[in-house]
């Protein structure tokens, strides 16, 4: 299988952010040899290098300061297991006492995606999409001194996990499935666990890569509860481009439209010129497939999704386009052209917006990352470029410099 070195070219946030996680493994190195093939610890002796990203006081402030409801807390222990009713009341909503009472009890708390609440972990995470192309989610633990939140199990999706505080000891196992799918999650009574093949303790500072499909489990140290981050990569697969490039071939080939021979579900059904039938489909179908279209949908799709960095955008809103005011691109701004002889489309997170091909000059002026007035976009009136870096604004594409 070719690798794919997405370490090259990265906005400097991006790279930034890429070298907060991998460093001092060079992020090519990784790429090549480690993404997908095996698990790699990064012991360092940095306890505080992601205390800025979250604590246990902004966990504490985010329990104890918003109405929370399920899906924005969770818990779980190993054993005796959590259940929601334990701690969600009838309205769904967090019960705050029995989750620290929980808590008390040796259950870890979960955060989910606390990086749609929490800036920095927000900045943090789209200063990571670009580099993998995927959606990057969060999950904080907060697991009490000596517990254990889960059972041994595998993931579905890559994952980095940085402490932040305390320790746990980790343990890894085999890889029973290989590259399991987004749904094919673990099943505990189907896998043998078998002894750990390796055996480690995550300090503060440090950082692990488990892919997917690896089992693993791990246990906080007795003198300190740990809190860490998991990073998981919500990835597309090969799998995914082929079933979009068998979709559009099937709009091309009108036999493959039609139906499946009458009788094919009964018992006696001679299978033998549907077999025939299906081999001519599949060699066809190897002819007209194309990447290019099946990628770009694909890519679209992901960009739609993702969500900008929206802080002070009612204020910019509100606010007068002056003519010194100055504006600069967003470096971790995700976007795509499509362009025909009339116009273009600027495809980024949230939609997309369409424009004349007249303001495709303002607009790489725009995203040059050079700072701009609205005096310096190119062949377009004052007026026009008011609304145009309005609606350049409204996408996160921009912002005051």
């Amino acid at each position: 299988m070719h690798k794919y070195d997405a370490s090259q070219g990265l906005a400097n946030e991006s790279a930034e952010a890429l070298r907060r996680v991998l460093d001092p493994v060079d992020p090519s190195t990784f790429f090549t040899e480690i993404f997908e093939e095996g698990p790699h610890l990064i012991a360092r002796d940095e306890p505080d290098r992601y205390a800025d990203l979250v604590s246990v006081e902004v966990l504490d402030h985010f329990i104890a300061s918003n109405v929370l409801f399920s899906g924005m807390i969770d818990a779980t222990r190993a054993e005796p297991r959590v259940s929601r009713d334990q701690f969600v009341m009838g309205n769904d909503q967090i019960d705050r006492s029995a989750l620290l009472r929980l808590y008390q009890d040796k259950a870890t708390i979960i955060a989910p995606h606390l990086h749609s609440y929490h800036k920095p972990l927000g900045d943090f995470v789209r200063a990571l999409e670009p580099v993998f192309s995927a959606s990057v989610q969060t999950n904080i633990y907060l697991t009490p001194p000596g517990a254990k939140g889960f059972r041994t199990h595998y993931d579905n999706h890559d994952v980095f996990v940085l402490q932040v505080k305390g320790a746990k000891t980790w343990r890894l196992y085999d890889e029973p499935v290989g590259k399991p799918f987004r749904g094919e999650g673990f099943e505990p009574d189907k896998h043998d666990i078998g002894d750990p093949t390796e055996e480690f303790v995550l300090k503060a500072g440090d950082a692990v890569y488990v892919p997917r499909g690896l089992m693993h489990d791990a246990e906080s140290h007795p003198e300190e509860a740990s809190l860490h981050i998991t990073l998981g990569l919500v990835t597309k697969t090969w799998a995914d481009v082929v079933l979009e490039a068998v979709s559009k071939a099937a709009l091309e080939t009108e036999g493959l439209r039609r139906a499946l021979p009458p009788g094919y579900a009964n018992r006696d059904f001679d299978r033998g010129p549907a077999r025939e039938q299906f081999r001519e489909f599949v060699a066809a179908l190897a002819e007209k497939a194309e990447l290019d279209e099946p990628l770009d949908i694909i890519a679209e799709d992901y960009l739609k999704s993702r969500t900008p960095d929206m802080a002070g955008i009612v204020t910019y809103a509100s606010e007068v386009i002056a003519d010194d005011q100055r504006y600069e691109a967003d470096p971790n701004a995700l976007y795509r052209l499509i362009e025909d002889e009339k116009e273009f489309a600027v495809v980024t997170r949230g939609g997309a917006s369409e424009f004349l091909n007249e303001k495709r000059a303002a607009f790489d002026r725009a995203m040059s990352g050079a700072a701009f007035t609205r005096g310096d976009l190119p062949d377009i009136e004052a007026d026009a470029a008011t609304d145009f870096i309005r609606r350049l604004l409204s996408r996160g594409l921009v912002r005051p410099a």
